[in-house]
C-alpha cells in the first residue's frame, strides 16, 4: 500500500509540473519568449523525471525483497527542487531582460 501511495504522490508532482509547463507556453506572460520556452522545456523534463521516479520506485518496492538485495536509491527530489529553482531563475532573467 505504501508503494502505491508513493507512486501516486510522484504522479501528482509530475502532473503539477506538466500543467506548469503547459501554462508557461499557453499564457501570454510578459516574459521574453525564449526564456519562457526554455523554462517550460526544463519543467517538462522535470515532469518526465518525476513520473519515471514514481514508476521505478513503485516497481522496486512493490515486489517482495529477495536474495538480500537492497532497494536502489532512486531519490531525485533534490534534483527536481534545483530544476524548479533553475526554471524560476530563467523566468526571472527573462522578465528582467524585457
Amino acid at each position: 500500500m505504501d508503494a502505491a501511495r508513493t507512486f501516486l504522490a510522484w504522479i501528482r508532482t509530475a502532473v503539477g509540473l506538466l500543467i506548469t509547463a503547459l501554462l508557461l507556453v499557453a499564457l501570454d506572460v510578459p516574459i521574453d519568449e525564449g526564456w519562457r520556452l526554455g523554462a517550460a522545456g526544463l519543467v517538462l523534463l522535470l515532469a518526465i523525471a518525476a513520473a519515471a521516479q514514481g514508476w521505478f520506485s513503485w516497481r522496486t518496492h512493490a515486489r517482495p525483497p529477495g536474495n538480500g538485495e537492497a532497494a536502489p536509491d532512486l531519490r531525485i527530489g533534490s534534483w527536481l527542487t534545483w530544476g524548479v529553482v533553475a526554471a524560476g531563475l530563467l523566468l526571472l532573467v527573462g522578465w528582467v531582460m524585457t
